[in-house]
């Protein structure tokens, strides 16, 4: 008789996978969608906030620097000319737009135009 356990003697058979194809891909699925539950609520939650922070900062820009504009209007740009964020731009009476500040990816304090850079 042998001290060692039967248990670990193992079996020819053993090396392959224990769960089929089918029941890995149906967990994978789940994984899959688990995860995009749980991210798409924070993704969601980030822009309402980046939103209303952008919206307040521009109001407050617009208010600041434009006095003639009749309203404010913030846009989410990826491709804009200091990076990706947030733009502010001053509605006029007419319904032309002026834009007035850059306030970046997560808006924050806002980054003005100059009269030379608006030209541009």
């Amino acid at each position: 008789m042998s001290d060692r356990p039967a248990e670990l003697d193992g079996e020819p058979h053993d090396d392959g996978p224990v769960y089929g194809e089918r029941r890995r891909r149906a967990l994978r699925i789940a994984v899959l969608v688990a995860l995009g539950a749980l991210v798409l609520p924070v993704v969601l939650s980030m822009y309402g906030v980046a939103h209303s922070a952008a919206q307040r900062a521009c109001s407050v820009s617009v208010a600041a620097y434009d006095t003639d504009a009749a309203g404010a209007r913030v846009a989410f740009d990826l491709f804009a000319r200091g990076g990706p964020g947030w733009q502010c731009f001053a509605v006029a009476a007419n319904g032309s737009e002026t834009l007035i500040a850059e306030l970046g990816l997560l808006p924050g304090a806002p980054r003005i135009i100059g009269d030379e850079e608006r030209d541009a």
